[in-house]
């Protein structure tokens, strides 16, 4: 078994949380290096730590080798308040880490988009996610993997009205949902972003819609 040294991004976000506990107990991961902004405090043989600076205008870390990058970043407009601000953390951030990966020579990336996603989009959000899809393509990467969920399910540690009321409309009344655009556990977006990264396959984009995230996620 090739075993697989991997840097996660956004550890500390709902799917980031769930990408580490699930390498953690992955016989095919070695070792998990994780980019933090400061130590996070969680101790296991794996687990690497790196103080890491995301508003640098150039990434780069000494002495490092990986064949995965899991990128887990994300934040909303609620959050930061500005669409700059926004911006800055699911579109820069992401083609920063892509760009460090290529210098890296990884040769597979995952990332996590929206259902929607397309740099010509009318809404916002999905154009920046679109943006972001585009610019990582465009890279030429290896392999590269992007995952678009739809509504995210899971414990978050910061209050979101809106998806919170979400969550409690589609557990008491789910039939209102299309299939298409069901909501999505946390931990099954993090199954499938492993699971593409780990397997063998010549495709150099894949990219994962929610209903295929939710076929995953009942897989052994």
């Amino acid at each position: 078994m090739n075993l697989k040294t991997v840097i996660v991004a956004g550890s500390s976000g709902l799917v980031g949380q769930e990408v580490v506990k699930q390498l953690l107990t992955d016989p095919q991961c070695k070792e998990i290096i994780l980019l933090v902004r400061k130590s996070s405090g969680i101790k296991h043989d794996k687990i690497k730590e790196v103080i890491f600076d995301f508003t640098s205008s150039d990434y780069s870390i000494e002495r490092t080798y990986a064949d995965v990058m899991f990128i887990c970043i994300g934040t909303t407009m609620n959050k930061v308040k500005s669409k700059k601000a926004f911006e800055d953390v699911d579109l820069h951030i992401p083609v920063k880490l892509g760009k460090l990966a290529h210098k890296l020579n990884i040769q597979h990336v995952s990332v996590i988009s929206a259902m929607g996603a397309h740099e010509k989009s009318t809404f916002f959000y999905n154009r920046v996610k679109g943006n972001m899809e585009s610019q990582l393509i465009s890279m030429r990467l290896p392999s590269l993997t992007i995952v678009r969920p739809s509504l995210l399910l899971g414990d978050r540690e910061e209050f979101r009205f809106g998806e919170r009321l979400a969550e409690k409309l589609y557990k008491v009344l789910p039939f209102i949902y299309p299939s298409k655009y069901e909501p999505v556990e946390s931990s099954s977006v993090a199954k499938a972003m492993i699971r593409a990264a780990f397997e063998t396959n010549n495709e150099s984009v894949k990219i994962i819609e929610n209903k295929r995230i939710h076929e995953i996620s009942k897989t052994i």
